[in-house]
């Protein structure tokens, strides 16, 4: 597993936020509906206090993942939100009219540097795999996700870009 948590991390990065938001709401509802738990409310208070950190390590994920967004160029965040992001708007409004010229070849040798560079990067802020292990392993999301990329399904974790529509590559 060399880079695929990292192909993970940026298939999600366009729904971390809402996800940590969904995730803080459940924690909220829970504590509403603590007085319905049929466990003692010591085992009540640590789920609640297991979510609230997991969505403080989306919040954290999502804010490096920014941080390291912030240094790439145009063409390297073109190459993530048309391969990993498809953002359509996105693409729509800030690309439009976008060709990257060069081969298929190269196209992908760029989206392979791209991967590298963004891999390095979230290690330097320290998302190596293990930490990614640790903190999101066991979410199932997530790991539908990598069990897809490993197993050679990688384009099932998106949509089928509808023709005609959205940049060009």
């Amino acid at each position: 597993m060399a880079n695929e948590y990292a192909k993970v991390i940026l298939y999600a990065y366009p729904h971390l936020l809402p996800l940590a938001d969904a995730v803080g709401v459940g924690a909220v509802n829970k504590a509403m509906l603590s007085f319905r738990a049929r466990e003692d409310a010591l085992v009540t208070a640590e789920a609640i206090a297991e979510e609230l950190a997991f969505k403080s390590r989306l919040l954290r994920l999502a804010e490096d993942v920014e941080g390291v967004l912030a240094s790439f160029g145009d063409e390297e965040m073109y190459l993530l939100e048309y391969k990993y992001f498809r953002r359509g708007k996105v693409l729509r409004e800030r690309y439009a009219g976008y060709v990257m010229a060069c081969s298929e070849r190269t196209y992908f040798r760029r989206q392979a540097a791209v991967l590298h560079k963004f891999c390095c990067l979230l290690a330097a802020r320290g998302w190596t795999e293990r930490a990614y292990a640790e903190a999101f392993g066991g979410f199932a999301p997530f790991a539908r996700v990598l069990d897809a990329i490993l197993s050679g399904r990688e384009s099932a974790v998106t949509a089928k870009r509808k023709a005609g529509r959205g940049a060009s590559a």
